[in-house]
């Protein structure tokens, strides 16, 4: 494993980013991103003031209906980085932020124990959990198979309620290429993940539901039972973080804007890929770069309650859309860790099999 970077070393995507120019405009204060995850752990790296007591979903162990799991806690590490990928302060080798003046609430799941077979209906609670209670973002690092019809009724009463969900693709773009059931909801941003050159990595699921991608290669994450931070690719896990973080940027600059115009503005200001094509399905529009909206001021907010993916009206076909993997992102796309935690427990597993039939696909605007 690799030792953690010194604190003064600042992943190099923040340099790309021009984070420190963003934070003069605006630092994602005002906004409160739910990571509903593996729950948070204090640890060097992250001020206790970043992040809101939040909630444990925990279900109770078998005998124990009285047994109660704090939300601050995480004995595996992955929603700890995440949150620190949106908040974190940059010390004790851990990442810095990118939206450092957000809130994170953490979320606490099952995923990364024993019962993790729980996680499907306890990520449904602390879905709805965050939509009701100040969440202006869900950050969906995870994915699940047999509890996705409760998913996903619980992401579209987040969206009822103004709640824009980022969902990571998945981490299985070198084995079956499952992508996670999240992004297949209308309105749910799917994010790739891509290095710090531009290219897509190749571990990212990718397909017709992504639709941002970020950087989620090399980059300070938990490890040994997050005791420590180690450096190792952070996947769409923290891709997902890092378009999350790009939202709470843009709608602290912008908070009288609706989820739909934040989603709006973070696709059209995408570094786009190299071929000059629309999108494509291992970036999608391209990579997040909420510097464009933030100094550079473009981006159109448009219509405050239409979806920014949503097919524009026509009354000609609809022509099938196209498996092929196009160009990777251009090299500007880099202005833009944890294994992707598809559990092989029972509920929670690699999402986006055997469904075919059930699901609702996503569909994009022309």
């Amino acid at each position: 494993m690799i030792p953690a970077a010194a604190d003064t070393d600042p992943p190099d995507y923040l340099t790309a980013m021009k984070a420190q120019e963003m934070w003069k405009v605006a630092d994602g204060t005002g906004i409160t991103v739910a990571v509903v995850d593996s729950g948070f752990k204090q640890v060097p790296g992250v001020r206790s003031e970043s992040v809101l007591p939040g909630v444990s979903v925990m279900s109770p162990p078998p005998g124990q209906p009285d047994k109660t799991y704090p939300a601050h806690d995480d004995v595996e590490g992955h929603g700890t980085t995440m949150t620190a990928a949106i908040v974190g302060d940059g010390t004790g080798g851990g990442p810095k932020g990118l939206a450092p003046g957000a809130k994170v609430m953490p979320v606490r799941t099952s995923l990364g124990t024993p019962m993790a077979f729980a996680t499907g209906a306890e990520g449904a609670k602390g879905i709805r959990y965050a939509a009701d209670n100040g969440a202006k973002i869900i950050n969906l690092s995870w994915g699940d198979y047999y509890s996705y019809e409760r998913l996903k009724a619980a992401v579209q009463y987040a969206q009822s309620k103004g709640v824009l969900v980022v969902a990571a693709m998945g981490n299985e773009g070198e084995g079956n290429n499952a992508t996670n059931l999240f992004t297949q909801v209308p309105g749910v941003i799917g994010v790739g993940a891509i290095d710090e050159t531009a290219e897509p990595l190749k571990l990212s699921s990718h397909g017709e539901d992504t639709d941002l991608s970020a950087y989620g290669s090399k980059a300070p994450v938990r490890c040994k039972d997050n005791t420590a931070w180690c450096v190792r690719d952070g996947g769409t896990s923290y891709a997902s973080a890092l378009t999350s973080a790009s939202a709470a940027l843009v709608w602290s600059a912008h908070p009288d804007w609706t989820a739909n115009q934040v989603a709006r503005v973070l696709i059209e200001t995408a570094g786009g890929p190299v071929d000059g094509a629309k999108r494509n399905d291992w970036i999608g529009y391209g990579a997040a770069r909420p510097r464009m909206v933030l100094l550079e001021k473009a981006g159109n907010p448009g219509a405050p309650d239409v979806d920014p993916l949503a097919p524009a009206p026509t009354n000609t076909p609809t022509p099938a859309p196209s498996q092929a993997a196009a160009a990777p992102a251009e090299a500007a796309a880099a202005e833009a860790g944890l294994p992707w935690q598809w559990l092989a427990l029972g509920a929670v597993v690699a999402a986006g099999l055997g469904l075919a039939g059930t699901l609702i696909v996503k569909r994009r605007r022309s």
